[in-house]
């Protein structure tokens, strides 16, 4: 942390506040601030107010030092030293000429060592107690013409406002300014009843100029600290929605995983009952708004439950997984529809298929799922693996017909099955 005036060795996170009991203690603490930072950001501004105050007291003094020159030789006033004003006014110029090549020097000076921003600081310090000093210097000059302070006041009040710095540094040029004209002006100035006038009217311009420094710091360190508490907000308001943005999309992910999950059967890969009627209802949403032709093929394996007796469930699953894939594999086009139904039985479902080829289909499957030649020696009609298929094809406008078309679909099943099984049965409306 800063060592002296900037921020406090206790590292306390609060800021003095203005006025009575902190107004004059000699600690600032700034909330949150980096102390490097701040600094860099406090020399930064007072470096650009130094370049603007600079070359304006370059012209103004410029025009002083022509009109004194212009005086001097007119000879407006026999009293008034000349040449003593000019080499001030000259001095002046030199002053304000050196911040301006600094400030060009060490432009880029926050990229700097800690060690250089020590120098530039001492140096914007050492800067503003000349600047001070040389009014102290010009009032006690005026003493013995005018018997006035105004260039002390002017120059004191201009730096008090146009500089941020912390108590310890403003004391510098003030004790210093100060002290050139409490010891100078019993020389200078003649008159008892001014030099006391002059003491008074110091002691509450000095205080009024300190005050008013110490109201515009704190409200620098105010707005500092209010500028790097948003910047940190928005950083972690970045942060924030970059997290919530991952956050969505894996959730995003999980829930097309969990519908997915929801939509598809475990065991055979294809969909199942709950996708099939999704499949429907977008169907009737989205492609047929009247009556419609659709075709259900109901398929059951054989004796299968003999077959999970004879040669263990996990046999038995992976017969359902080879049949399932046999019939997955016939679908067309995105008017086919396969499904595992439960158990055993799946359902295929077909728009706009005629009765023949929907027949064509079903023996297809049929005749795919024996040719596997998977063995069943607990079959009662067969050595391999078979399947009975019922169809039904039927007018649907509705969700109430597909139900329809299913039930007859499983009664011609129902037909396949007494009927020898390993065959095909339609249910004809007719």
């Amino acid at each position: 942390m800063l060592r002296g005036s900037w921020f406090p060795k206790n590292h306390k996170d609060s800021l003095e506040r203005f006025f009575m009991k902190e107004i004059f203690s000699f600690k600032i603490n700034i909330i949150e601030c980096e102390e490097e930072n701040f600094r860099k950001s406090i020399l930064a501004d007072n470096l650009c107010r130094g370049r603007i105050l600079a070359i304006v007291m370059i012209g103004l003094e410029t025009i002083l030092a022509v009109i004194d020159v212009s005086a001097s030789i007119l000879e407006v006033d026999n009293r008034f030293h000349f040449s003593y004003y000019l080499i001030m006014y000259l001095l002046m110029i030199c002053i304000n000429i050196i911040p301006l090549i600094l400030i060009r020097r060490f432009k880029d000076f926050q990229e700097k060592p800690v060690r250089q921003l020590r120098n530039l600081e001492i140096g914007l310090v050492a800067y503003i107690t000349l600047v001070m000093s040389w009014g102290s210097i010009v009032s006690l000059m005026d003493q013995k013409l005018y018997g006035q302070l105004m260039v002390f006041m002017v120059n004191m009040i201009i730096c008090s406002v146009m500089y941020f710095l912390d108590n310890r540094k403003i004391l510098v040029p003030y004790v210093c300014s100060v002290l050139i004209l409490i010891f100078g002006l019993p020389f200078f100035q003649n008159s008892k009843d001014v030099l006391i006038g002059h003491y008074v009217n110091l002691c509450i311009f000095i205080f009024i100029s300190w005050l008013a420094s110490r109201i515009i710091f704190l409200s620098y360190c105010n707005n500092y600290r209010s500028k790097a508490l948003l910047e940190k907000s928005n950083i972690l308001l970045e942060r924030e929605i970059e997290q919530n943005t991952i956050i969505n999309r894996k959730l995003t992910t999980a829930n097309l995983q969990l519908k997915k999950l929801a939509l598809v059967d475990e065991l055979t890969e294809i969909p199942n009952r709950r996708s099939f009627r999704n499949h429907i209802d977008m169907a009737f949403e989205t492609y047929f708004k009247e009556k419609s032709l659709l075709s259900i093929i109901m398929v059951d394996i054989d004796y299968f439950k003999q077959f999970n007796d004879y040669y263990g469930h996990n046999e038995g699953d992976r017969v359902l997984k080879v049949v399932a894939n046999q019939i997955n594999s016939i679908v067309r086009h995105n008017m086919d529809f396969v499904a595992r139904w439960g158990g055993e039985e799946f359902i295929y479902a077909s728009f706009n298929t005629k009765e023949e080829e929907i027949g064509e289909i079903a023996e297809t499957i049929r005749s795919k799922v024996f040719e596997l030649k998977i063995s069943h020696e607990s079959s009662k009609t067969l050595d391999y693996i078979s399947v009975s298929i019922g169809t039904c094809s039927i007018e649907v406008s509705g969700k109430a017909d597909v139900s329809k078309g299913i039930e007859l679909a499983d009664k011609a099943l129902y037909l396949a099955k007494t009927s020898g099984r390993n065959c095909v049965k339609r249910w004809s409306l007719q």
